[in-house]
């Protein structure tokens, strides 16, 4: 069974938005391919309960994947912790 991720979508006008998918490429070299492809494109495309969801970028603050994918795009800073 494939393990659980979580995508946390947080826009400009305060919304928030949760959804939970199965993790999918396990070869990491797809993985990368994966997220080159996303961050390029002008819209985050997701399947969403049979449906395809198009979500502007630029509607977009900020988005967390958790548990964080295996490869990370190159300029990611390592070790950091969330303060509050």
């Amino acid at each position: 069974m494939k393990p659980i991720k979580h995508l946390y979508l947080y826009f400009h006008d305060g919304q928030r938005l949760a959804l939970r998918f199965p993790g999918t490429a396990s070869d990491p070299v797809e993985i990368a391919r994966g997220l080159s492809r996303q961050l390029e494109s002008p819209f985050l495309s997701i399947a969403v309960d049979g449906d395809l969801m198009l979500i502007p970028r630029e509607s977009i603050k900020y988005l967390q994947i958790s548990p964080a994918p295996p490869v990370l795009p190159d300029a990611t800073i390592l070790g950091a912790q969330l303060i509050v």
